[in-house]
């Protein structure tokens, strides 16, 4: 508690600086300073010049009461006033590099370590105007890099109210969302700069965040509802304080507006769209309904025919099947590649059979893991077989080693899905599932391997009730709501190859993509 105190007290340096300095923590209750910063990793804060102005701290304990501990505000250091790694990113973005905004410090060192130098964080606190204005001094459109889950949502969402009265021509912001569960460090360590570039790619423009929030609920149905959007429109575009881009903004939402209210219009549905029904029918339209959120993604997709006929249901070409009363539903590729519309008779899929895979080769995981396991949902029914079976021997104690799960499985009458599981891996690349992987890339891969199901899941969820509200009403939001999913499902499954990266700790010489 003393020992930084007394080292500089040697040095002859006053209790009185050090204290101004946020070094020592001293009050009416406390007798005897003591330092600030014990038992912690420190992270040396600097300001535009490189010169150390403050300190973060992060706890080496992990039941430490605070995760993270910032110097205080002092004469030098105002912590809404700068951004962690300041000096080099504003050196490497006159450079050229891509100015990006991350939440931590470990964050920013993983990504200086991919490559993208131009990387900041704010220290322990929603963006602030200074720091925006920070940001716009080193590029015109930085991108702000948020989690994927409910919070990084908000934290989007804090940071276009911040930005909007400050919103200047040329001057603006976009917004990249990681994987749900994966942050920067985790995306870095397990695929590089190519799955960073992947989430920087699939960035968005303010003004799509905002329009997604306020439209995000849906259900615009009733001439009040149109009405109350509009007002929050009106509102938002009010609060920007530049009277250019005040006036672009109120035009671009005039003209999503009308899109949204009056999608029964052919002249205002997307390019294209007509040609994407069925032949031989009209859309089924009604104006102003809408199901789902808005977007901005572009891409095809068959729309729903509403006909006469009343045959079984059956499949046809691109995705697009009829119910028993004749009538055309969407289907994505996703939902119609899947076991309802194939069968059964399918290829489990590479990640099911790698996260089964993974397990079976190293049952220790099951010791930390097993309601993981448990939570995952197959779609295969043999996926789904071998996982409860790899449940259930564990739960009685049983297989410790992979050669006696398999033992064990075999006897069970599941040596068949098993061996299907283990053909349905073609690459060794994938080296967090072999037998002979090292804990800690077997690890890093099963995370990896759980946030990605869980994701990809949750927006087939997701794709299906986007593709029943285009069923129900073909609106043009519901059209930018299922090529939005879309697009997002596309990450998923570029991000996914991801895993074959890892196997540093194994000894691997480096990764490979």
């Amino acid at each position: 508690r003393f020992a930084l105190k007394e080292h500089l007290g040697a040095q002859g340096i006053p209790v009185e600086d050090l204290v101004e300095a946020g070094l020592l923590v001293t009050g009416e209750d406390i007798p005897v300073p003591y330092d600030r910063f014990r038992d912690r990793v420190m992270f040396p804060i600097g300001d535009l010049r490189g010169r150390t102005i403050a300190f973060g701290g992060r706890a080496l304990d992990p039941e430490a009461p605070a995760k993270y501990l910032n110097s205080p505000e002092t004469p030098l250091f105002h912590k809404g006033a700068t951004l962690y790694n300041i000096a080099p990113a504003r050196a490497a973005a006159h450079k050229g590099a891509a100015v990006i905004a991350v939440e931590g410090y470990v964050d920013v060192i993983a990504m200086v370590g991919a490559g993208y130098e131009a990387t900041v964080a704010p220290l322990g606190t929603a963006l602030t105007p200074d720091q925006i204005a920070l940001l716009w001094k080193m590029a015109d459109e930085p991108t702000l890099c948020f989690d994927g889950d409910a919070a990084g949502r908000r934290a989007a969402y804090r940071a276009v109210d911040v930005a909007l009265p400050l919103l200047k021509p040329g001057k603006s912001l976009r917004f990249a969302s990681l994987p749900e569960g994966v942050d920067p460090d985790d995306l870095v360590r397990s695929g590089g700069r190519a799955a960073v570039e992947d989430v920087l790619a699939g960035g968005r423009p303010l003004v799509h965040i905002l329009w997604m929030r306020e439209t995000e609920a849906g259900g615009f149905d009733t001439p009040e509802r149109r009405a109350a959007l509009e007002a929050r429109l009106a509102a938002v575009v009010a609060g920007i304080g530049e009277e250019s881009v005040r006036r672009h903004y109120r035009q671009e939402f005039e003209n999503r507006l009308r899109s949204l209210f009056q999608a029964d219009d052919p002249a205002r549905r997307p390019a294209g769209w007509r040609d994407r029904w069925p032949q031989g029918g009209n859309p089924r339209s009604k104006s102003g309904s809408m199901g789902g959120r808005g977007g901005s993604k572009s891409g095809s997709m068959g729309g729903p025919r509403w006909g006469a006929g009343q045959g079984r249901q059956h499949s046809h070409p691109g995705g697009v099947a009829t119910d028993r009363g004749g009538r055309y539903l969407v289907t994505s590729p996703q939902l119609a590649g899947g076991p309802i519309h194939r069968g059964d008779r399918a290829a489990i899929s590479r990640r099911e059979a790698l996260i089964l895979l993974t397990a079976l080769n190293h049952p220790w995981l099951l010791h930390e893991h097993l309601e993981d396991m448990a939570e995952v949902e197959f779609r295969f029914a043999a996926a789904e077989k071998v996982k409860v079976a790899l449940i259930d021997i564990f739960a009685h104690g049983g297989a410790p080693d992979r050669e006696s799960m398999a033992a064990e499985l075999a006897r069970r009458g599941l040596a068949e899905p098993v061996a299907r599981i283990e053909k349905s891996i073609t690459t060794v690349s994938v080296w967090g599932a072999r037998p002979e992987a090292a804990p800690a890339d077997v690890l890093m891969t099963w995370k990896q391997l759980i946030a990605l199901h869980r994701q990809w899941h949750s927006l087939i969820k997701e794709l299906k009730d986007a593709e029943q509200a285009l069923g129900r009403d073909s609106t043009e939001a519901n059209y930018s709501w299922l090529q939005d999913v879309k697009a997002r499902l596309s990450v998923i499954d570029g991000t996914e190859a991801l895993v074959e990266g890892f196997g540093a700790s194994s000894g691997r010489a480096g990764p490979s993509f």
